[in-house]
């Protein structure tokens, strides 16, 4: 069982949709990301030496021609003589904005300078050292301005590769999908044949391992539903042909008692039984076992009836020529390997004499004798009809008489009577049925073959009886 298991499981193999998907996207991100953080420092640092040496040139511009004058006014003062003719100071210091730089001797304040001292500016101070440096406070817009729109620009950029990336890595994972859902389709419209044709690994080849294991269960399926509604037709048929097989009403004779049962199999076959009602008052039962199961068991069982009945009912007393006649129209009807075997019994009621005579049948004839309370056999040789086409059939073939005294019993029936299994697979067999009979010898016809019939049920305990079975009893009134 877990052997059986096991094979029908299916396994996961290679990395999982998920894994792909997330490993694809992390690495795809990760070129972008790179990408774009490589452009961005790129373009900040080239930016910044830009703003700078635009700072510095803007310093040097300004500080250059300060310097110089200042160097003048030193060297003037040096000389003792009088400062320059309108001397003024390079930058009016904006009170309040000192701001001292911890672990050095560097301090800031906020300045205008320039022409009318209009322009915003930093001046930085070392100690007393003159002259200090002064910076344009323009440098620090400057280091901004774009940085806002290129950072947007990039950011941009980055979702816009970012959802092409998304959508080219979706699609080719969702392609196979794609894929499966055709397949489906086609199998959904019947084609159970169809497969997947998908390559791919993970939840989608394990997915697509599925699908045709379901298309190829769904294909068994079809082609079991097809066969059992071929077979179910096939024994409603067969059922339909061999009800025609069976008499309707049973003959009544003067001095006897006749009854009939038949009970049908699962897989009803052309056994039947039947009854000849001849114009001197004689009567015949024929009991038949057909081979082969469904239509072609019934086909060659209605042939049986209607060439034995034909040559039966017009042969009078060579019941050996009727069988030779009947059997060389079977064998050249019949296909091969088709035979059906006959148990007949022709009883004149006025003699209390019955003329036996066995095509190849199985079972003997069942004969109770009241006289002594015994059970005989009686069972002629022969063949099959169907197996030989005249010689040997007919050199085999033996007819029997019997009596048949007040109070005796003859009981005709075909194998399937003894061929009854139970749950462990034994048979009746032939004694026990002979047991049976004697049982049960004392009721009347019909009441004795519904006992019989009773003791095979008890033996089958619920299991279906595997062959058709037909029983004709036979009995002269005490």
């Amino acid at each position: 069982m877990a052997k059986h298991k096991k094979e029908h499981e299916l396994k996961l193999s290679g990395s999982t949709l998920s894994t792909r998907f997330s490993i694809s996207m992390t690495i795809a991100l990760a070129v972008v990301m790179l990408g774009a953080g490589a452009f961005l420092y790129s373009w900040i640092v080239g930016k910044a030496d830009e703003i700078q040496e635009k700072a510095f040139v803007e310093a040097v511009s300004f500080q250059g021609p300060w310097q110089k004058a200042y160097l003048e006014d030193t060297q003037r003062e040096a000389k003792g003589l009088p400062p320059r003719e309108g001397k003024t100071e390079a930058a009016m210091p904006v009170q309040g904005t000192t701001k001292e730089f911890s672990g050095t001797d560097v301090r800031r304040v906020d300045v205008h300078y320039g022409e009318n001292f209009t322009k915003p500016g930093y001046m930085y101070i070392y100690k007393d050292v003159k002259p200090p440096l002064i910076v344009s406070s323009d440098t620090k817009a400057k280091a901004s301005s774009g940085l806002l729109p290129m950072i947007l620009a990039v950011t941009l950029c980055v979702i816009l590769v970012g959802a092409l990336v998304a959508w080219m890595v979706a699609a080719s994972v969702s392609r196979p999908l794609q894929l499966i859902v055709s397949d489906i389709n086609q199998i959904a419209s019947g084609n159970l044949r169809h497969r997947t044709r998908v390559r791919a690994g993970g939840e989608i080849l394990l997915l697509a391992k599925s699908i045709d294991r379901m298309a190829g269960n769904l294909e068994t399926a079809q082609a079991a539903q097809l066969e059992l509604s071929v077979r179910e037709r096939e024994i409603g048929v067969a059922g339909e042909v061999r009800e025609a097989l069976l008499p309707q009403t049973l003959p009544s004779v003067k001095g006897y008692a006749l009854a009939a049962l038949h009970v049908d199999s699962p897989t009803p076959g052309g056994d039947f039984h039947d009854f000849l009602e001849l114009e001197d008052g004689r009567v015949g039962v024929l009991v038949c076992d057909v081979s082969g199961r469904g239509i072609p068991g019934a086909m060659i069982g209605a042939i049986a009836r209607s060439y034995l009945r034909a040559e039966l009912t017009k042969c009078g007393d060579d019941v050996a020529g009727a069988f030779s006649r009947a059997n060389r129209a079977i064998a050249r009807d019949a296909r091969r390997g088709m035979y059906v075997t006959a148990m007949y019994v022709l009883l004149d009621p006025k003699e209390g004499i019955a003329t036996v005579a066995c095509a190849g049948h199985k079972l003997p004839i069942v004969r109770f004798t009241a006289e002594d309370k015994k059970i005989r056999v009686v069972h002629p040789e022969g063949i099959a009809l169907g197996f030989d086409k005249g010689p040997v059939f007919d050199r085999t073939l033996q007819v029997q008489k019997i009596p048949v005294e007040r109070g005796d019993r003859v009981v005709v029936s075909t194998t399937g009577a003894v061929k009854v299994k139970d749950a462990a697979g034994a048979e009746v067999g032939e004694k026990p049925f002979y047991r049976h009979v004697l049982q049960h010898s004392g009721l009347a016809c019909g009441a004795m073959l519904e006992a019989v019939k009773g003791e095979l049920e008890q033996h089958a305990n619920g299991e279906p009886f595997p062959n058709d079975i037909s029983m004709v009893a036979l009995a002269r009134d005490a």
